[in-house]
């Protein structure tokens, strides 16, 4: 796999998101987690390998982390169902005091894609996302897409809160898939987004 950011470079994502945006991190002791997809929307898929699995598992094992953190935790789904998307934003509103973060995997057409990226639609969720997007690379060495601004509904629709949408992998991608299917590898899916979720909180 091809590996683009070196711990160095990992950390200087960091050290801008602390110095220049840490003060557009705010004090927060709930995160409201959306595993995305789910029931008859199986999100990426390969076979009988589904995202709405991938990304309600790594979504599981994020949320046991951050409750040894002693932060309390809002899954927008904890099985197998499906929850339309101005559902989830209403429960990434409905909190004070609270960040939003939806957990997904990725596809592209011909397996070409590869790498983990992080996203954000309002300026308040940059620091949250820049934090999360450096510790999963630095966690599970995938090549780093970047923090990126876009427009998905549920991002786009938190607008009380900080939120973030991650992509943790190509579907598509032979080698990714290979990784993803163990349990070992998505809990370094998982520590990753904690560590960076508790890094954010400490920066505040």
């Amino acid at each position: 796999m091809n590996v683009t950011s070196s711990r160095p470079q990992v950390l200087w994502l960091i050290l801008v998101a602390t110095l220049f945006l840490g003060s557009l991190a705010k004090a927060f002791d709930t995160v409201i987690l959306d595993p995305g997809h789910g029931d008859f929307d199986r999100g990426a898929a390969i076979g009988y390998v589904y995202e709405k699995h991938l990304a309600l598992d790594t979504a599981r094992r994020v949320e046991q982390l951050l409750k040894k953190e002693g932060l309390k935790v809002v899954m927008t789904r904890s099985r197998d169902v499906f929850i339309p998307l101005q559902d989830r934003s209403a429960t990434g509103n409905r909190y004070s005091n609270a960040i939003f973060v939806s957990i997904h995997y990725n596809y592209s057409r011909g397996g070409s894609g590869n790498g983990v990226e992080t996203f954000y639609h309002f300026s308040k969720g940059y620091t949250l996302a820049a934090y999360i997007q450096a510790y999963l690379v630095q966690r599970t060495r995938m090549t780093n897409r970047g923090v990126k601004n876009a427009s998905f509904h549920v991002i786009r629709k938190t607008e009380r809160n900080p939120a973030v949408l991650v992509e943790c992998g190509f579907v598509s991608n032979p080698t990714e898939r290979a990784r993803m299917l163990t349990g070992e590898f998505r809990a370094r899916i998982a520590e990753g987004i904690a560590q960076g979720i508790i890094a954010y909180k400490r920066a505040k």
